[in-house]
């Protein structure tokens, strides 16, 4: 009986395996339904599909766009169609020639995606991308990008960028032969061609005035503009590429009051991020949001106009020699700037940064980057506030024993995310907003949270200052001056990186701060009392590179005495001793 069973349980098995077989038909089942869906998918022909992902450009990602040319031409409807009309013609141009047969879908699908993220920062921040937001993009680190993709990003993108391109890849795309295929091809385009010149051309008078009057607008026609853009990026990347590097300032030399110094000079260069004058309380802001340097015997000097409105310029523009006037980031990287000047003269210098990266500038000095240290007092989130840069300067000051230049530069007010700028228990201004999104958050709570980081600057420059005038053996002095400034919901506009010609004053005018010990004074023959009297012109920061070479009594043919504010502050002994 039990050999009985046991073949009887033997006989079952082949069952119970069939049985199985039988269940994997299911996902067979559906496997093949699956395919049949995608065999019987609607079919398009090539430049049906153009025609349609180019409409869909048009009226998904220029809405700032339309909303400038109605207001330029809606009183004259006829005017309006006509410009749309060619408008569309010129962006078919576009499409046209950098599509065929074989990379349609990748290329379509390419611009609805840079349409996408450029028109969202633009409709919801006011952010233009040209040329110098894209070197900003890929300059950027993981850290500092992290606030600027929030959950209303993904969900735009997911929305108008993401389910168009699966459509686009979803649908087949027909092509006739391919002399026929060609020949349509350029027949739209040549339609196209004479559409927009004979509209351009009849109207240009009206059009060309329209839009030069209505400023920016040739930016925010995507993802043609952003394209362009990023050609103007890679252009300038191959011209930077192709240039001979250049040495300045060969005769850079300590004057004869740097040489008769009785001590070692420390000068702290604090290069801060996105602080603005018109929130810095030393410069007449309603709120106190300097209280700790207003104790101090300091020179603060109020609205410097910025070289740039984006850290990846203005930090190049005002090491470097040219002035804002002649900067171009091709000519700043091809020669040397400040740092190298005071190098040759003598001083030792050093680069520390809590920020992204010295942008080019500390290529040929000891550079240090702080802000992912491993630090809990300081760093959260795999990034830290400006308290780690007086811990660093602390632990290096006993080990200083010749001139010496340090550069610290702040993360400062970097936004959008300004509450991780300061510790929590610091904030003084509430509710302060705490989301990198800054829709999320009512407009003062957003300046609450701005003004607790230009707050915690304070706190952390006048500490170093404390610091500073209490080594003993050491000249100490510091400067302090902000990149460029930020918008705060002022015109709709938010964050910095404005194209300089149509940014507002709130990202243009930037805090600066100059402190000198005692002992600095004497040893440098520098009485800064002189320059709180009201000055000749505006301080920008074309005045920097010359200043701090006066500042440190370093003589140089490059140094030019009318943007050296310091100039007429030396006393009789020094200019007896140059």
């Amino acid at each position: 009986m039990a050999q009985i069973k046991a073949g009887a349980q033997a006989n079952a098995d082949p069952i119970k395996f069939t049985g199985s077989k039988q269940g994997s038909a299911g996902p067979w089942r559906l496997a093949k339904t699956a395919m049949r869906l995608w065999s019987a998918r609607p079919s398009i022909s090539g430049l049906l599909l153009v025609i349609i992902t180019n409409i869909w450009l048009l009226a998904a990602f220029s809405t700032s766009f339309w909303q400038q040319a109605y207001i330029l031409f809606g009183a004259q409807p006829k005017l309006l169609i006509l410009f749309g009309i060619g408008i569309w013609a010129f962006t078919m141009i576009y499409v046209l020639v950098f599509t065929n047969r074989w990379f349609l879908k990748p290329f379509l699908i390419a611009n609805i995606l840079i349409a996408a993220g450029a028109s969202y920062y633009h409709e919801t921040m006011g952010i233009i991308i040209d040329r110098e937001m894209i070197q900003n993009i890929l300059t950027t680190t993981a850290n500092e990008s992290r606030g600027l993709i929030t959950v209303a990003y993904v969900k735009y993108m997911l929305v108008f960028a993401l389910l168009p391109s699966i459509v686009i890849l979803a649908v087949r795309v027909s092509h006739p032969p391919f002399f026929k295929s060609a020949g349509r091809h350029l027949a739209l385009l040549a339609m196209c061609i004479l559409t927009f010149a004979g509209i351009t051309l009849g109207n240009y008078q009206v059009f060309s005035f329209g839009v030069k009057q209505s400023a920016g607008m040739r930016e925010i026609l995507h993802p043609e503009s952003t394209v362009q853009s990023i050609l103007k990026y890679a252009q300038m990347t191959w011209r930077a590429r192709t240039m001979e590097f250049q040495k300045i300032a060969l005769d850079a030399h300590k004057g004869g009051v740097a040489k008769r110094a009785a001590h070692p000079v420390l000068t702290v260069l604090v290069v801060g991020e996105t602080l603005r004058d018109q929130n810095w309380g030393l410069s007449g802001y309603g709120r106190d949001t300097s209280p700790e340097l207003a104790k101090r015997d300091i020179l603060p000097i109020g609205g410097v106009q910025s070289c740039g409105t984006s850290t990846n310029v203005s930090i190049p523009c005002m090491f470097s020699k040219l002035g804002r006037g002649e900067f171009t980031h091709e000519k700043a990287g091809a020669e040397e700037n400040l740092l190298d000047v005071l190098a040759r003269a003598g001083y030792d210098i050093e680069w520390w940064d809590a920020n992204t990266g010295d942008m080019g500038v500390a290529k040929r000095v000891t550079y240090a980057n702080f802000n992912q240290a491993a630090d809990p007092e300081f760093c959260t989130n795999g990034e830290c506030n400006d308290g780690i840069l007086l811990k660093q300067l602390k632990k290096r000051a006993s080990e200083i024993k010749r001139d010496t230049v340090i550069v610290m530069h702040q993360i400062g007010n970097h936004g959008p995310a300004y509450f991780e700028r300061y510790p929590e228990e610091f904030a003084k201004f509430l509710p302060d907003c705490r989301d990198a999104d800054l829709a999320e958050c009512a407009p003062e709570e957003v300046v609450n949270a701005y003004d607790n980081a230009a707050a915690y600057t304070d706190l952390q420059i006048a500490k170093t200052i404390d610091f500073l005038n209490d080594l003993p053996d050491l000249s100490t002095s510091l400067v302090y001056i902000s990149d460029h400034g930020e918008s705060l919901g002022e015109k709709g506009l938010y964050l910095h990186a404005a194209p300089y010609w149509i940014a507002p004053e709130e990202q243009k005018r930037v805090p600066m701060v100059v402190w000198m010990s005692e002992r600095f004074k004497q040893d440098l023959k520098l009485d800064y009392d002189c320059a709180r009297a009201p000055d000749d012109g505006p301080v920008t920061q074309d005045n920097f590179f010359h200043s701090i070479l006066g500042m440190l009594d370093i003589e140089t043919t490059e140094r030019k005495e009318d943007l050296d504010i310091f100039a007429s502050c030396r006393t009789a002994e020094q200019v007896a001793l140059r």
